[in-house]
């Protein structure tokens, strides 16, 4: 089984899939740490990597173990074959005070805070897989720890309708920072 965990930067992937993966056993892979071993060229003015996305599966390919429950990290990890689809989210004014918090570029804060309000991640994940198995998980105000325990329930076919895609949109609370 292949569990893809992604979201907008600062929506903890990381620590949930760190939490999710000591708990269950499973093979984790981070996409930060694999991108470099990826045909990858850098977008300076975004000041971001810009990775083909085809080459990255054929890494994530050979790391797999079939007999273990594999999760993949990452923001890129919902555009690669997964059998479930985790999408963390974020309230956007939430998402820019971690970001900036980690003291990022104001530029780059605008621009995933947008990306969280437009929905990004799951219109891209919806093109690569369509609806089934792909479930959404506000971590505005939960713990790294509440957040593996509901993605251990979707697993486990409990709570599904509460996490199913597309029950998240800030578009209409945040509709006026989109215009700015």
């Amino acid at each position: 089984m292949i569990i893809s965990i992604s979201g907008t930067p600062g929506t903890g992937k990381s620590a949930v899939a760190k939490l999710l993966a000591k708990r269950m056993n499973a093979n984790l892979l981070s996409i930060s740490s694999l991108v470099d071993k990826t045909k990858h060229s850098w977008d300076n003015g975004r000041k971001t990597k810009i990775v083909n996305v085809k080459d990255l599966q054929k890494v994530v390919r050979k790391k797999i173990v079939k007999e273990k429950i594999n999760i993949v990290e990452g923001h890129l990890s919902h555009l690669l074959d997964a059998d479930v689809v985790i999408i963390l989210r974020c309230n956007p004014r939430e998402l820019k005070r971690r970001l900036e918090k980690k003291k990022w570029d104001k530029a780059k804060i605008a621009e995933n805070v947008q990306a969280e309000i437009l929905d990004e991640i799951l219109i891209d994940a919806i093109g690569k897989h369509g609806r089934k198995n792909i479930f959404e998980i506000d971590t505005s105000r939960k713990a790294a720890e509440a957040t593996a325990a509901a993605i251990k329930q979707i697993l486990n076919n409990q709570k599904t309708k509460e996490y199913h895609a597309g029950k998240l949109d800030w578009s209409e609370e945040y509709k006026d920072y989109l215009i700015r």
